[in-house]
């Protein structure tokens, strides 16, 4: 069985080892991040001051994306070099692959795709054959792209039934809400790994309903109530998008049932106010800040030459880089809750 494991720490060190190491602000759309140097102790300048880096996402305004951002944000600062962010409000593959296109055409030094669609695949490779390098983060796209970061779906997947065993006493019905019509394949293995652990280790609990919640937190208030009314004795509820476990929340307000646990996913504001509450609890949160700002080292220092893995890996057309980094997930429940209060900032 695929073991979870938290590598913040570990990934920090490999930046370390890989990178000049810093931190900053710089401005979210083609905006210059100033180098800070010590006055008088010979620090040379960051080696990044003519580099642009582009992050590509859709629906960015989300606030699950503020700490891709101020990771990106903070690396970025570090080497003294440009970063924007780009993509639809909507969810829609062919614009996210015309941002990729886009910032190819721009000449941008590297691009970090959080990886949303498999249909944006070509794209990436597209950018890979006009040698501009391309890292995935939170999910993997099916590419020639450097290197994935992001936290293993399936084994979250496995972590949040555990969660959710711990919380009802190893028995009773549970609902799981996901962003099921999506068919995206990070949902479908966190829904796989859920349904395997509850099968193999907790024959006591059983899935009541599945619900589709589109990721919304409208739909999913709506879709959780529906399937607590149909089956008025569940004592949980899991929740696998951002929005999911808000929504539960609300359907479990508004259908006047104590007691229901809700395990959720991401660290937004609404969810860790519902931690704090009680209405849940517990919330796996992905290391996104740590994703955004390892890929832009990585790709700092695999386009300046600087991973000593061979003589010249550019000219031999050899890739460094690790293929798939699993960035693990934090717990957050009421007891830590307050560790993850402050918001995410950078310059606009």
């Amino acid at each position: 069985m695929k073991q979870y494991k938290k590598v913040m720490g570990i990934l920090l060190a490999g930046v370390l080892a890989l990178s000049m190491a810093g931190c900053g602000d710089s401005e979210k759309t083609d905006g210059k991040a100033e180098t800070k140097a010590e006055e008088g102790a010979g620090v040379q300048a960051a080696s990044g001051a003519d580099e642009e880096y582009a992050v590509i996402m859709s629906v960015n305004q989300l606030e699950f994306f503020d700490a891709l951002k101020a990771g990106v944000n903070d690396a970025a600062h570090s080497l003294g070099a440009k970063w924007y962010y780009a993509g639809p409000q909507d969810l829609a593959p062919d614009k996210v692959a015309e941002a990729i296109d886009q910032a190819v055409a721009k000449k941008v030094t590297g691009i970090v795709v959080h990886g949303q669609f498999q249909e944006t695949g070509a794209a990436i490779d597209n950018a890979i054959a006009a040698g501009v390098p391309v890292i995935c983060v939170n999910t993997d796209i099916e590419s020639n792209r450097l290197s994935f970061l992001g936290c293993d779906p399936y084994n979250t997947g496995v972590e949040m039934a555990k969660q959710m065993a711990k919380e009802i006493g190893d028995k009773g019905k549970i609902i799981i809400s996901n962003f099921i019509s999506g068919g995206q394949p990070s949902a479908i293995s966190n829904m796989e790994g859920c349904r395997d652990e509850l099968e193999k280790n907790h024959p006591n609990i059983e899935i009541a309903a599945e619900v589709d919640d589109k990721a919304d937190e409208t739909t999913a208030a709506t879709a959780v109530g529906a399937a607590l009314q149909a089956n008025p004795d569940v004592v949980g509820i899991i929740g696998m998008q951002a929005p999911s476990a808000v929504g539960a929340a609300t359907a479990v307000r508004e259908a006047g049932i104590d007691g229901i646990k809700i395990v959720g996913r991401d660290r937004d504001s609404a969810t860790l106010e519902l931690i704090e509450s009680g209405e849940v609890a517990a919330s796996f949160a992905q290391n996104s800040y740590v994703e955004g700002y390892i890929a832009v080292k990585w790709l700092h220092d695999y386009v300046n030459g600087n991973l000593k893995v061979t003589q010249n890996y550019l000219d031999a057309g050899i890739n460094p880089l690790p293929p798939v980094v699993d960035s693990g997930s934090i717990i957050i429940t009421k007891d830590n809750v307050e560790q993850f209060k402050e918001k995410y900032t950078y310059d606009k």
